[in-house]
């Protein structure tokens, strides 16, 4: 708990010596995740920052690091591609929602890409049972984009 207030008050200071609002809209999962009014979300426990919802769209490898590189929210542009190890933080194997995250993050679709990769295949986490798997970077079809920064 103390950690997680630290985190928070260090965002909210951060926010504001840069001049950013920091609306909090509310916190969750024993609030462990802040959800800002900014399409943002702030995982306590990790310091990682999320985009409240992936690009909604199916997405190749490239296309899902593209948006991931490019995204701007919260006044932020330093958003990357999750590990895959960073997915695995969000995965809650006791969601009642289709794409078992945690509520304060949305997938439309169950395979948001990482950024591990080996030659032209890239790693996922299945979001409707939490199995890692490796695919072709080509594969788009149910993959998405989520973009993750280092709140730190």
């Amino acid at each position: 708990m103390e950690k997680r207030n630290r985190i928070i008050c260090l965002a909210i200071l951060f926010a504001a010596v840069l001049g950013l609002s920091c609306d909090i809209a509310e916190s969750n999962a024993g609030d462990r995740f802040v959800v800002s009014k900014d399409n943002t979300v702030l995982d306590s426990e990790t310091g990682l920052m999320w985009a409240n919802e992936d690009n909604g769209v199916n997405s190749n490898w490239e296309a899902a690091k593209s948006y991931c590189e490019t995204y701007s929210a919260g006044g932020y542009t330093n958003w990357r591609m999750p590990t895959l190890e960073e997915l695995g933080t969000i995965f809650d194997k006791n969601s009642d929602k289709r794409f078992m995250t945690y509520s304060a993050i949305t997938l439309s679709g169950p395979c948001p890409w990482s950024s591990n990769t080996r030659k032209n295949r890239a790693r996922t986490i299945f979001f409707m049972g939490g199995e890692a798997n490796t695919f072709s970077k080509r594969a788009k079809n149910g993959f998405r984009a989520l973009p993750v920064r280092d709140a730190k």
